[in-house]
């Protein structure tokens, strides 16, 4: 028989076994171990510092050694619908999931733990949230976010449960948890290319923009798998119907215009969904090429017959202002005289000298003569 010295630390324990049975734990100290030469003696040192044990004794010590339980460690145990967060002086530093059971050490720190069944409160209280954040992936919770202008749909073990409203939230895993955030501001859905044959066999591309809000989240989600995709399709019929009763020129006349009953029908199959739609309308209206040379051949004739129609407005009225002249001079012959007066001082200005005879009338006489 031989003695053997063990010196343990602090933050050490020693788990002694005996020809691969398990002994005893040695707490900090020195210690003397009696052993025979023929028994093998293993020694595992543990450290206390991380809290938790672990270790292939564990079933053992928790089967069969309570006595050590009791004295080396804090016990915590869950059921299949409970949770632990496991506190340090207070401080969470871990959370044992559903079903489980775990040995913290007993030391320097005071190891505490608070039990929550999480089918009567599945959400994890806000007090808590700091904490379970600084343990990440290893905390078993679902965080949320809903944003502002947003509404959160929570589902608990695939069931609908409750709307949240913006802001952070967190539940725990055992209830399988998952949360839907559906926007509930208002929104713009564009549908581009669309091909319509017009009533006059024309065909168009036609781009198709329409307001909507979702209205009711709970409705939106219940009524349709993707209710955006459901608008969508609601649209491209609706611009169908509207152009397909109408004519190219109809078309070009208003093409802003949805059909207005049409319209209605859309908003009112929506509404069961939960969205409100607003305006509908024809952002714009492509036409194939050889139907946009004729347009615009078509239009620059109509240009040119119109500005014809203003100049021959002009010429009647400067034909009818001559006339009504002529008459003002036969009917006046002072007029007549002052007009070859001003006939006569546009001649002057062309000439170098004129020479005058005979006094102003043989002027006139032998310059210009006005029948």
């Amino acid at each position: 028989m031989i003695w053997k010295r063990i010196a343990v630390g602090d933050r050490e324990r020693v788990l002694v076994i005996r020809d691969g049975r398990f002994d005893t734990i040695l707490g900090p100290g020195e210690h003397n171990l009696f052993v025979s030469p023929l028994t093998r003696l293993e020694t595992v040192v543990c450290r206390t510092d991380g809290l938790i044990f672990e270790s292939e004794w564990n079933r053992f010590l928790l089967k069969q050694r309570q006595d050590l339980i009791d004295t080396f460690f804090v016990l915590v145990e869950t059921s299949d619908v409970e949770v632990a967060m496991v506190s340090a002086d207070g401080r969470l530093f871990h959370v044992l999931p559903p079903a489980r059971r775990a040995l913290y050490w007993k030391g320097e720190v005071e190891v505490t733990a608070e039990v929550v069944v999480v089918i009567d409160a599945p959400e994890v209280p806000a007090a808590k949230l700091p904490a379970l954040e600084r343990l990440g992936s290893a905390a078993p919770v679902t965080m949320a976010r809903v944003a502002e202008g947003q509404a959160g749909l929570l589902y608990l073990d695939n069931k609908f449960t409750r709307t949240l409203e913006a802001g952070k939230h967190a539940f725990w895993n055992a209830s399988s948890p998952r949360v839907d955030t559906v926007d509930l501001r208002r929104q713009t859905m564009e549908i581009a290319g669309q091909d319509i044959l017009t009533r006059d066999k024309v065909s168009l591309r036609v781009n198709i923009s329409a307001e909507y809000q979702v209205a009711d989240p709970v409705m939106a989600a219940r009524s349709a798998k993707d209710p955006a995709a459901l608008l969508y399709r609601a649209l491209q019929l609706a611009v169908r119907r509207t152009l397909g009763h109408r004519t190219l020129d109809e078309v070009l006349a208003d093409k802003t215009d949805v059909d207005e009953t049409v319209a209605q029908e859309v908003r009112e199959e929506l509404s069961v969904c939960g969205l409100r739609v607003g305006a509908i309308a024809l952002k714009d209206v492509i036409l194939p090429g050889d139907v946009r040379d004729i347009l615009n051949q078509v239009v620059t004739a109509e240009k040119q017959a119109q500005a014809n129609i203003i100049r021959r407005r002009e010429e009647t009225a400067a034909t009818r202002s001559l006339l009504n002249t002529a008459r003002l001079m036969e009917e006046n012959p002072l007029l007549v005289r002052l007009k070859e007066l001003e006939t006569l001082e546009r001649v002057v200005e062309k000439v170098d000298r004129v020479t005058v005879t005979d006094g102003l009338a043989g002027l006139l006489t032998n310059l210009v003569t006005i029948k």
